[in-house]
């Protein structure tokens, strides 16, 4: 979540920058008022309390006087319901700020190229040249149903649509490269490898900022007494392990972490649904570091570089 103060500081070059998205973001104005009505409020609140307690002070002392104390009681009589008000309407500010807030995405790299769709992508390196058939190639579904190693009927009857079972070779092709990728950053890359619950509750799916924006996307458990959801990326509970500690460890802190990922896919009908790409259910290694924010960009390029050796080791273009 962006900074409030950062935001209205520097109001301009925010919604310019986040403009570069394709969305309108002049809504934000809205903080830089919110923001000083906030302040004014809590003067207020404050100077009506300190009234209140200063006043209490005199009625007691009256009182211990044995003297008449009701002109006093008549100015702070309704200080009470008035300090009520401002409490809720300071609550109110808040709330609204921080929905704001939540549902406005990061600022883009200055370094990000600036485009309307994929269309406009740059592409910045390239590894091996893509393999060129003789012959018009199969898809991984047609090849993986052929093979007996992926069963996409069988996993329908079991639960439903954009399920799929591993069967054979396939499960032991998954597992593989599941234990590969978390050997390969483990041993070689230096992280530490974590198995953590595949289920996380809405503090958690908030504080990573897949709420809002997801929450139609999130598998909620029905549970009347908790707000738990099934874990939609292992950035979710790595992320959260942290959460509201001061990290007293050297950083960079540096996890691996392999969990069972579950996402609804709202609104993706049509859309790239054929075959694994869009699954309800898929197995998920993260990458993750903990690190100071003038070495973000450097961790940045460091877990890139460790994710482009996987596909470098398994010789993918």
């Amino acid at each position: 979540m962006l900074d409030l103060k950062y935001i209205v500081d520097n109001i301009d070059s925010v919604i310019e920058k986040l403009n570069t998205r394709g969305q309108d973001f002049s809504y934000l104005r809205e903080l830089v008022s919110l923001s000083e009505t906030r302040k004014n409020v809590i003067v207020d609140v404050e100077a009506k309390k300190a009234f209140r307690n200063e006043t209490s002070k005199k009625i007691g002392a009256l009182k211990r006087e044995n003297k008449d104390a009701s002109e006093v009681l008549k100015e702070v009589e309704t200080i009470g319901t008035d300090i009520k008000a401002l409490d809720e309407t300071l609550l109110q500010i808040d709330t609204t700020i921080k929905e704001m807030l939540l549902n406005t995405p990061n600022i883009p790299s200055a370094t990000t190229p600036v485009g309307k769709d994929e269309q406009d992508n740059v592409e910045i390196k390239t590894y091996l040249e893509p393999k060129k058939f003789t012959f018009q190639p199969k898809d991984h579904v047609e090849l993986g149903t052929q093979l007996g190693i992926l069963d996409f009927d069988r996993a329908a009857k079991i639960t439903g649509s954009r399920f799929v079972v591993d069967k054979g070779l396939g499960a032991r092709l998954e597992r593989a490269l599941l234990q590969f990728m978390m050997d390969t950053h483990a041993q070689e890359n230096g992280y530490t490898e974590m198995m953590l619950p595949y289920i996380v509750n809405e503090t958690s799916m908030t504080a990573t900022g897949q709420f809002p924006k997801f929450k139609e996307e999130a598998f909620k458990l029905s549970l009347e007494d908790r707000s738990w959801y099934l874990n939609p990326t292992a950035e979710v509970p790595s992320i959260n392990y942290f959460r509201d500690e001061i990290i007293q460890e050297p950083l960079p802190v540096k996890f691996v972490s392999y969990t069972t990922a579950f996402r609804s896919e709202a609104g993706s009908a049509g859309k790239d649904t054929k075959g694994i790409l869009r699954q309800h259910q898929f197995h998920k290694v993260e990458l993750i570091q903990f690190t100071k924010p003038e070495d973000s960009y450097q961790a940045l390029e460091a877990m890139l570089l460790h994710s482009e050796s996987i596909l470098q080791k398994l010789k993918l273009p």
